[in-house]
């Protein structure tokens, strides 16, 4: 910004009236604070701008924007009320003065001496008055805009960690169904013996909450030979020697010590009850015959 002898007035009544842009208006407070010059040429344009309100004399262009945004300022209204007065106080003296019958020469170059003199007090309380009422509203005026400041960055940090929240939440929750889902894919296994006539505790198992929709157990189920290659097992219910489930064509593993036939029942089909794996082997002639039942019992957590 140059400097305070080229300055347009018509620029200072665009800042008191508040019509320029904040970057532009910033200059001008500081500019009005560090430059005395520009301070008094400021107080200037700032009461020429209040008496031609006063008096009725403002641009029309202009009055709305002093009467919306000058006026809005409690300290400016008490400018505009003082000159109010002031003026109306100058007004009636010089109708006063025009009523008074004439006087000799040397008496009216007294008078006006006196007039001058007294009313010189005045404006020298008015000049002082308007520029500590100013230098309020400039300090009130970069306060509002320092707060502005921090609060739009308070509310920019805000966003910023109700965004990171929003994250960790949206992970935690991604982490936790991907936990559930391998759960539940997870089999649970146990290794089944066939039952022979000593009567043995019987293996219970615990499903967990949640595996019995996508997930299922897995049972190793030892034999005492392999004389044959293919097996199918049944799930069946003691009680009412129902087949609940029924597997696919099975081999028996060739690494496993002793020989077992692995088999995977969905857990969907398994509820708290007591269960029999009836494990059929294929003959020479293409029929399955019984080889061997194993006993468990499913206990839910």
């Amino acid at each position: 910004m140059s400097r305070v002898s080229m300055q347009d007035d018509r620029q200072l009544i665009r800042y008191l009236l508040g019509l320029l842009p904040d970057d532009e208006a910033e200059l001008y407070d500081e500019q009005s604070i560090t430059d005395d010059d520009m301070a008094a040429r400021l107080r200037l344009v700032e009461h020429d701008l209040v008496d031609a309100y006063v008096r009725g004399t403002l641009e029309d262009g202009l009055r709305r924007p002093f009467e919306s945004f000058y006026l809005a300022s409690p300290h400016r209204r008490d400018k505009v009320r003082f000159a109010e007065r002031f003026l109306g106080t100058v007004d009636r003296a010089s109708a006063a003065e025009a009523a008074v019958p004439a006087v000799p020469a040397v008496s009216r170059t007294v008078a006006a001496r006196s007039r001058f003199v007294w009313t010189l007090a005045p404006a020298a309380m008015l000049l002082l008055a308007c520029g500590i009422l100013f230098l309020q509203d400039v300090r009130l005026r970069r306060g509002l805009i320092d707060a502005q400041r921090q609060g739009a960055a308070l509310d920019g940090r805000a966003g910023v960690l109700a965004g990171q929240l929003d994250e960790q939440r949206a992970a935690n929750d991604t982490i936790r169904k991907e936990l559930d889902r391998l759960r539940a894919a997870e089999p649970i296994a146990l290794v089944l013996r066939a039952q022979s006539r000593a009567v043995g505790p019987v293996s219970v198992l615990a499903i967990p909450p949640g595996v019995g929709a996508v997930g299922v157990v897995a049972f190793d189920l030892e034999l005492d030979g392999s004389d044959f290659a293919q097996y199918q097992v049944a799930l069946k219910d003691p009680m009412t020697n129902h087949i609940d489930w029924r597997s696919q064509t099975l081999t028996p593993g060739s690494s496993t010590r002793p020989p077992a036939i692995a088999v995977t029942v969905p857990a969907s089909v398994l509820k708290p009850q007591h269960y029999v794996l009836e494990l059929s082997g294929r003959n020479r002639a293409g029929v399955f015959e019984t080889v061997g039942s194993y006993a468990f019992q499913i206990q839910s957590r």
